[in-house]
């Protein structure tokens, strides 16, 4: 089993290194809306890759596999935020609370912080030489709410849910709909409304192997119908994910306490883009100091992450701190923070 599990850790690796030549030539075609649902949350999972579906523990589990709050004792809290790109921020909050046997159960909100976008109308340029005027900010505003539930069957598999509630709204703004012929002059506006409320789901599994800690996850993430702005049809982020996890310690070292070397590995089948693979690994120092580092294969903007972690207790209460640093290319580099909490 040792060697099994060594082969199969060595295959996924070398299989991240030559992810790019090996779908070179798988071209999607696809869009997506709602894209924000497909950036990660939390700073741990950012820090190591994003190679999460079987790396994630806790209430991240929410945002990443749900299965795993399957594991959850009482009561478990968490805030993220996100610096995204072009000065845009992304913040969640997840809650979970453990029912015994029957199962975990959660809430969560996902939410996307445009700042301000001004609108702009049509106007003839006797009125303004650029043929425009500013109407002010148009409003635009996007979240999810989500709900979860996840039951372990065994000892070695659980499977979730997560089920969302999505609402986007890029705000109300004046179209023109009628031009003089002669002097291209506006001569009629109508107010459009664009909104939209849909639906999406994660399902999730999670199943222990038996051998020391390794772990095989998957989770298929924004299953959802069609969506439609006016004749334009488009889907949401959806993406199959499939991965394994370890503390490879446990094979080196088996009679370590002190040190972990968590080591992850993620296979994404996106239907916006090529498919990718994911690589993170994690050293843990008595179980409370963490330091990280990942990356990203075949990925448009972000490449390689870093991260830290602390963990402690106070009167009773178990806290997490969590911070990430993804280089992205072409743009400001993505800083991730969390926090979370356990009692």
């Amino acid at each position: 089993m040792k060697r099994v599990a060594i082969f199969i850790l060595i295959s996924m690796l070398t299989l991240g290194a030559f992810h790019t030549n090996l779908f070179a030539l798988k071209k999607k075609v696809a869009q997506s809306g709602m894209t924000y649902l497909a950036i990660s949350l939390g700073a741990r999972e950012s820090a190591m890759g994003d190679a999460s579906v079987a790396s994630v523990r806790g209430i991240q589990g929410t945002f990443y596999n749900t299965a795993v709050l399957a594991d959850i004792s009482k009561f478990s809290f968490c805030i993220d935020q996100v610096s995204w790109l072009v000065d845009t921020k992304v913040y969640g909050l997840a809650a979970a609370y453990s029912l015994g046997g029957i199962g975990t159960i959660g809430l969560d909100l996902v939410y996307m912080d445009y700042g301000e976008i001004m609108g702009t109308k049509a106007v003839d340029k006797s009125v303004d030489y650029r043929g425009f005027i500013t109407t002010g900010d148009i409003g635009v505003e996007e979240y999810a709410l989500g709900f979860s539930f996840a039951h372990r069957v065994s000892d070695r598999f659980a499977f979730g849910i997560h089920v969302k509630k999505l609402h986007e709204n890029l705000g109300n703004a004046e179209i023109a709909v009628k031009q003089d012929p002669n002097t291209e002059q506006v001569t009629e506006y109508k107010m459009e409304t664009w909104k939209l409320n849909h639906w999406g789901m994660d399902v999730s599994t999670m199943y222990f192997t038996g051998y020391k800690n390794l772990a095989f996850a998957m989770s298929m993430q924004n299953f959802s119908t069609d969506m439609k702005y006016w004749y334009e049809e488009f889907q949401l982020p959806m993406a199959l994910r499939m991965g394994l996890s370890m503390d490879v310690s446990q094979i080196f070292m088996p009679a370590n306490e002190n040190f972990q070397l968590n080591m992850a590995i993620d296979a994404i089948h996106p239907n916006d883009f090529l498919e990718r693979v994911q690589i993170g690994t994690e050293l843990v120092y008595l179980k409370r100091f963490a330091l990280r580092g990942g990356y990203k294969f075949n990925h448009d903007v972000e490449t390689f992450t870093l991260g830290v972690g602390m963990e402690f207790s106070f009167a009773g209460l178990e806290t997490r701190f969590d911070f990430a640093y993804t280089n992205a290319n072409y743009f400001k580099d993505v800083n991730r923070f969390s926090l979370q909490f356990s009692f």
